[in-house]
């Protein structure tokens, strides 16, 4: 078949061959290169999607660090609050104790005394209970205020 073909027309075939070759295999190659260009906007959309995720996420952490800091302050102020009415609540109960050892002695030493030397014993009046109920009262609204 080539061999009635000057050698130079030959040469000329083979070439055309070799560049229709090269041409489908450029095709080919277009093809995987878009392939690959198309993937990568995807992966750069993916990356665009993930960076902000990551930065939402940091804003999250940032703003449950605050929250934390402000309400572990607050607990603390209140532990401070609730120490310091605490010792209160002990002082006022160790005096309580004390009034109520010397008013037993004193009842205790009354009672153990002959009854001529006892001290007459009045009733208590209307006016004596009335002091003695706005007094309480008095202590109760001051302990409401420390705890309130």
């Amino acid at each position: 078949m080539f061999g009635e073909l000057p050698f130079s027309t030959v040469l000329e075939i083979i070439v055309c061959l070799f560049l229709a070759a090269t041409i489908a295999y450029c095709a080919v190659l277009d093809r995987k290169l878009r392939a690959m260009r198309a993937g990568q906007d995807g992966m750069r959309e993916l990356v665009g999607d993930l960076n902000a995720a990551t930065h939402r996420a940091v804003g999250a952490i940032e703003g449950l660090k605050r929250a934390s800091e402000e309400s572990g302050e607050e607990l603390a102020e209140r532990i401070r609050r609730a120490t310091g009415l605490a010792d209160e609540l002990a002082v006022m109960l160790e005096s309580g104790n004390s009034i109520a050892e010397r008013l037993g002695r004193a009842e205790r030493s009354v009672q153990a005394a002959p009854a001529s030397t006892r001290p007459a014993t009045r009733p208590i009046s209307q006016r004596d209970a009335a002091t003695a109920a706005r007094a309480a009262n008095q202590l109760l609204e001051a302990l409401k205020k420390k705890s309130g």
